[in-house]
């Protein structure tokens, strides 16, 4: 009887963090009907868990400035991507394609700066849009490979492939 039980609490404990890793993985909280392009001023990267991030800065043409957090691949992923530390700067312009967070979603991706911490309006805001990136224009007009959670093929030009891209 205990035996029993051993196994069906274990199946139960695979299954439960089973739906959890689906969940996190999922492009459900994005709206992959359309592809999105920005372009902008890098402000940080930040190689971090679960999922890298790089906050950017776009001049709308109203001339404010929207804050993007352009999700993508984990640290580990970029290493095996053999992508360098120092890949994007503050400063850098580049381009992201992907999908935006659906209307009224809100999403837990992107870190948030607590208003506890104090910090004076200089220090930038690390909050924004939240973008799902799949394709980088880099500073240098080359366009690398990013993340594939999806539909990578709405970022690609025609005549362009997945293995065209750097990566």
């Amino acid at each position: 009887m205990k035996k029993i039980q051993a196994t069906w609490t274990a199946a139960i404990a695979v299954l439960a963090s089973a739906g959890s890793l689906a969940a996190h993985h999922s492009l459900a909280q994005f709206d992959t009907t359309r592809a999105v392009h920005v372009k902008g001023t890098v402000v940080s990267f930040m190689r971090v868990n679960p999922h890298s991030v790089i906050f950017l800065d776009q001049t709308r043409e109203d001339g404010q400035i929207q804050r993007w957090a352009v999700d993508g691949p984990a640290p580990n992923q970029l290493d095996r991507m053999r992508v360098e530390k120092d890949i994007l700067k503050a400063g850098d312009v580049i381009e992201v394609c992907g999908f935006v967070t659906k209307e009224g979603v809100p999403s837990q991706r992107a870190p948030q700066k607590p208003a506890s911490v104090g910090l004076d309006s200089a220090t930038p805001s690390m909050t924004g849009q939240v973008l799902n990136g799949h394709l980088l224009v880099m500073p240098d007009g080359t366009r690398r490979f990013w993340s594939d959670y999806g539909h990578l093929e709405k970022c690609l030009n025609p005549g362009e492939t997945r293995d065209s891209l750097i990566r």
